[in-house]
């Protein structure tokens, strides 16, 4: 049964990994339109306001970090709902201790006890966008799966080469190196696409990946493209700029699809369902002959890490080809 009334303030916890926030954006969309009173608070980690940035889908945003209770954060907000995308105890006991009286989430691991209205939980893979528009019915709203958007409120500090064809590449991965393709091949891939097409790599990385990226555009025999800054706002910036993004399964390839910027993602331990929104951009590369994908491992037990170093440099500048 849907709330017998629309909320006064909506509280959304925000996902944790960037790119389910990405994911989450139709959701805020669909809220806004749907909830046109209600005010609309979403809270997540501080960096993603500036991914946030420009939508007009909420009202405030309110960063949460390590070193302020979560709880005092979300209590500020004076809602009497909250909507929680992530699955975690953490985040429905942060909820419940900032007093906020209604509190929405799915079945996971018994935390049930602490929320008012119970989704199912997740049963089999398919794309967080799917998954957030799930929540709507909670209230009164048709389910509906909106593309996921981000807006570039600024132009890029970083400077840019006139007159070349831009290839942004995201080689890493907060999930861990399993998902990471090996950098002498992505080496070989970019010297090629350099030497034959006059395409320059554009890098993008968290923060705690500076010191990969310098490494990889060290190694390279001409000149790349270093972020000035790792905020998201130029990362976005910077991104519009690609004429195609090449990513493994990271925030980059959704902000990218968000954008509208063509995608060559390169899988191996994760299933493509979990992301497989914007697919008519996006290329996916992956040795399906293989009995150990989709093991969702950090690390890979095997020697060889078959399902990354089997994936043909050829087969990747074909495909960054054919998106250009």
């Amino acid at each position: 049964m849907p709330l017998p009334n629309p909320p006064a303030v909506l509280l959304v916890r925000l996902p944790n990994p960037l790119g389910d926030v990405v994911m989450a954006t139709p959701l805020l969309r669909s809220l806004r339109q749907g909830l046109p009173h209600t005010h609309i608070v979403v809270a997540g980690k501080a960096p993603y306001a500036a991914l946030l940035e420009g939508l007009s889908s909420f009202d405030s945003f309110l960063a949460l970090d390590d070193q302020t209770s979560h709880a005092q954060v979300l209590r500020s907000a004076h809602a009497d709902t909250a909507l929680l995308l992530p699955n975690s105890w953490s985040s429905a006991i942060a909820a419940w201790r900032a007093g906020i009286p209604q509190r929405i989430g799915r079945r996971h691991q018994g935390r049930s006890v602490l929320l008012q209205k119970v989704l199912p939980p997740i049963l089999a893979a398919a794309p967080m966008t799917e998954l957030y528009a799930d929540f709507l019915p909670a209230f009164g709203l048709a389910r509906a799966v909106l593309p996921a958007e981000l807006v570039v409120t600024a132009a890029p500090r970083t400077p840019l080469p006139e007159g070349v064809s831009f290839l942004g590449v995201a080689p890493g991965a907060a999930f861990g190196p399993s998902k990471s393709y090996p950098l002498p091949l992505l080496q070989q891939c970019l010297e090629q696409l350099f030497a034959t097409f006059g395409v320059i790599p554009v890098w993008f990385g968290a923060p705690q990946e500076r010191e990969l990226l310098e490494k990889l555009a060290a190694g390279l025999s001409f000149a790349s493209v270093l972020p000035q800054n790792h905020s998201l706002s130029e990362a976005k910036a910077l991104l519009q700029r690609c004429q195609c993004v090449l990513a493994m399964d990271n925030g980059a390839r959704h902000m990218a699809a968000a954008l509208h910027v063509p995608q060559i993602v390169l899988y191996g331990p994760t299933h493509p369902a979990w992301s497989a929104h914007a697919l008519e951009s996006t290329t996916i590369l992956r040795r399906e002959e293989l009995d150990c994908l989709n093991c969702h491992l950090k690390v890979c037990p095997k020697a060889d890490h078959p399902c990354m170093n089997r994936i043909l440099p050829a087969d990747v500048v074909r495909a960054v080809v054919k998106a250009l």
